[in-house]
């Protein structure tokens, strides 16, 4: 499958490096100054111009304190979509080796030559598609949720680990402890913008916390999610990346009592727009 002239594959894995950047909270430039990666190599990494290098996906797990499982499993799937080997059903590194045929007294040797070519491409590429099944399971690729953003958040297993639940998440981000996958977070309200920016309170039922989101903002704008008793947290739209995805406050923690007074704060070009859940508004 492509997404225009790129493999899915690839996008899946740029996706994800994008959030891990926007974990990181470092730019462009920030980040070429802390890996062995130029800033013009990481632009094409995350707008998925090119596939990686392994080691750079291990470097950028390790500056955003994620682990690396299913990063590498992502690009281990676009890697070969992007060279082709998904096709011929060939594991990286391994070269074309001959094939010995059995004579005909030897066991099944009659059978292996009626093989045909195309049936055992088949078979090898299925075998393929099993293990990196086994693989993506075992690191947690496959969720059960919905949210477009979800694949680059660790699972809900994953969060009950880290002990995150009501002021134990406040200041903490909501994908990287998994309140914004499974199951998936409550949109409280959403305001849209000038130029399709929109901005989304957000509420994870799990974790007794809220947040806010901001779709497609422009550069330069900065966003705030207000609990009642509590300080505003917020969250700044960096650069194109940020722009052109999503990108999440850190969570708040919320009572029930606290719902209908939760407020969210776009402030673009000095100017403030607010909005809340209910009373506040």
């Amino acid at each position: 499958m492509t997404t225009g002239d790129r493999p899915v594959e690839c996008d899946r894995l740029a996706e994800t490096l994008r959030g891990l950047r926007t974990r990181t909270g470092l730019s462009l430039a920030a980040l070429s100054s802390k890996t062995p990666y130029s800033k013009s190599s990481w632009e094409r990494y995350l707008n998925g111009k090119t596939v990686p290098p392994r080691q750079a996906v291990v470097e950028l797990c390790e500056l955003a304190g994620e682990r690396s499982g299913r990063p590498l499993a992502l690009w281990e799937l676009a890697e070969a979509a992007w060279s082709g080997r998904a096709a011929s059903g060939r594991p990286a590194g391994t070269a074309t080796a001959p094939v010995r045929t059995s004579p005909p007294d030897e066991a099944g040797g009659e059978a292996a030559r009626r093989l045909r070519p195309g049936t055992l491409a088949a078979v090898l590429s299925a075998v393929v598609v099993v293990a990196v099944g086994v693989s993506l399971a075992a690191v947690g690729v496959f969720g059960t949720d919905g949210d477009a953003h979800a694949g680059n958040a660790p699972s809900t297993p994953a969060a009950a680990a880290k002990g995150c639940h009501g002021s134990g998440c406040t200041g903490k981000d909501p994908e990287a402890y998994g309140c914004g996958v499974a199951p998936p977070p409550q949109t409280l309200r959403q305001e849209r913008f000038p130029g399709g920016t929109v901005i989304k309170i957000r509420r994870g039922a799990v974790c007794g916390a809220v947040w806010a989101r901001i779709d497609l903002g422009k550069v330069g704008d900065r966003v705030e999610i207000v609990v009642p008793r509590r300080a505003p947290l917020r969250t700044v739209v960096k650069d194109k990346y940020d722009a052109q995805g999503a990108i999440s406050t850190p969570m708040a923690a919320a009572t029930r009592d606290d719902l209908t007074q939760v407020r969210a704060c776009l402030v673009r070009q000095g100017e403030r727009h607010c909005f809340g859940t209910g009373a506040a508004r």
